[in-house]
């Protein structure tokens, strides 16, 4: 596979308010996912990360992430209704095999930190000899024993937020507990699963298997991964990769800020197939939409230029965590400016695997100019990369000298943060001599021609709309 690139095929906001109106196919994720597969796959994605199958304790409005039931994925009648919000197993099945047919993999969010949604309370006495009574008992009724007989209680929790009995809310651990070796806080929300404790830890490696080599996925999402046990997500990767022969694909969602301590949890991990969101490099696009970036530097910035982690980036601009409408209860700003560029960077890189998402895609009416963008990617970007000296603090400027393998590949990337509404021009080295390059993206329209030495001026636009060119050869 060359040049992957994988869509996230889901947003927060997905199927509710104004979108529910705008976009009412959306209602049915599995099968428009079926009925759009060949597009999608003649645009140049290759992975789709698709949002929690399974039944959440929000029944059918559970965008997924307040686990219930893993093995659930919209088969039984469970917190008042058999269908997922994206539809019912048949369904997923259906757009399984149709997604496969047409070559694309597909990666299953998985939510293994917590459950949601108890059936019933129990009395469980806590660390300090306390008295509580709290939720978690799932009984799974619906399912009544398929697939998995395990029934959950205490016992495979390490503690949860909220007692009944004393009415208050906290973080409340059990007596004869600890929290799991988690990277950071193992503590997130919910009924915080124990994998200390073997037979959890087991039927969740096994269902994992389920889902590669029943349901036929090609591997995992995980969220908040920092939050799971780090030898969890290990043993996790470990078993589920060896119970098949597929070459699968594993993320973590560990949200960390800086690139050194993004690069200790992997190391802390300690699994190579497992990769993770760059959310460093994403801080850095914040900062370019606000115009505060200094571009001199931007080859060097997040995990993906990382000299050793590399490989294990996914890069992106937004996901359904980032980039929600209203206020957002991370804190985090949405890229709504410049996002282009930052799309353009992700895309034309030689490294990392980038990720685009559905909400630009489709919702913010991103596709022609994204699917432009994977078009160069998937033609041109190829061979030798290397930034240019000519960069400055407004203005960057990326190269790739094309390869004997792709003819006629190579390109030069240019992306500004400029708003004097000019042409910047900028003497570049393509690594081509007398080549004739154009513009891909037709943001500039004129053709520009490498002298002997490789050297071209090569321009971009300076406002914060089309502030992105991709140079490449005529044919």
């Amino acid at each position: 596979m060359e040049n992957p690139v994988i869509l996230q095929t889901f947003y927060w906001e997905m199927n509710t308010g104004e979108y529910k109106e705008e976009y009412p196919e959306e209602g049915n994720l599995w099968k428009l996912l079926a009925d759009q597969a060949s597009e999608i796959s003649e645009a140049g994605f290759d992975f789709l990360w698709l949002p929690p199958a399974n039944k959440g304790a929000g029944g059918r409005d559970d965008v997924g992430y307040g686990t219930y039931d893993l093995w659930d994925l919209g088969e039984f009648k469970q917190k008042g209704t058999k269908r997922t919000k994206y539809g019912t197993k048949k369904q997923l099945e259906q757009a399984v095999k149709k997604l496969h047919k047409n070559d694309l993999k597909l990666l299953y969010d998985a939510v293994l930190n917590h459950r949601l949604g108890a059936d019933e309370k129990e009395e469980v006495k806590l660390k300090d000899e306390e008295k509580a009574e709290v939720w978690t008992v799932f009984n799974f009724e619906g399912r009544a024993g398929k697939y998995s007989d395990l029934k959950l209680d205490w016992t495979v929790f390490d503690g949860v937020d909220w007692d009944e009995r004393s009415q208050r809310a906290g973080e409340f651990l059990f007596k004869c507990k600890e929290w799991d070796d988690s990277y950071e806080d193992d503590y997130l929300m919910g009924a915080d699963i124990d994998y200390e404790n073997q037979e959890i830890k087991e039927d969740v490696i096994n269902w994992g298997k389920w889902i590669i080599n029943e349901i036929d996925f090609d591997g995992f999402r995980f969220d908040a991964s920092k939050h799971v046990d780090n030898q969890m997500v290990h043993d996790f990767i470990e078993e589920v990769n060896n119970s098949t022969e597929k070459d699968l694909f594993f993320i973590g969602e560990a949200w960390v800020n800086n690139a050194d301590t993004l690069a200790d949890y992997l190391n802390t991990v300690g699994q190579d197939k497992l990769h993770v969101f760059d959310f460093p490099l994403r801080e850095n696009f914040v900062k370019m939409m606000q115009g505060n970036l200094d571009m001199r530097w931007l080859g060097e910035k997040g995990l993906v230029n990382q000299a050793d982690f590399k490989s294990r980036a996914i890069t992106f601009v937004e996901n359904h965590d980032t980039e929600r409408d209203g206020t957002n209860e991370y804190g985090t700003e949405a890229i709504v400016y410049r996002k282009m560029q930052a799309y353009c960077y992700i895309l034309m890189r030689r490294d990392g695997v980038p990720a685009v998402f559905w909400k630009d895609y489709h919702s913010h009416g991103l596709k022609e100019r994204i699917d432009n963008l994977i078009a160069a990617r998937k033609k041109f970007a190829y061979g030798e990369a290397y930034e240019s000296d000519q960069n400055d603090e407004n203005t960057y400027s990326y190269i790739r000298t094309g390869d004997k393998e792709h003819p006629g590949s190579g390109l030069v990337m240019m992306i500004t943060q400029h708003e004097n509404g000019e042409i910047i021009e900028k003497t570049v080295n393509s690594g081509r001599a007398d080549t004739l390059y154009y513009d891909y993206t037709g943001n500039i329209d004129e053709k520009i021609e490498t002298d002997s030495e490789a050297n071209g001026v090569f321009k971009v636009k300076g406002n914060a709309e089309e502030g992105y060119s991709v140079w490449v050869p005529v044919e």
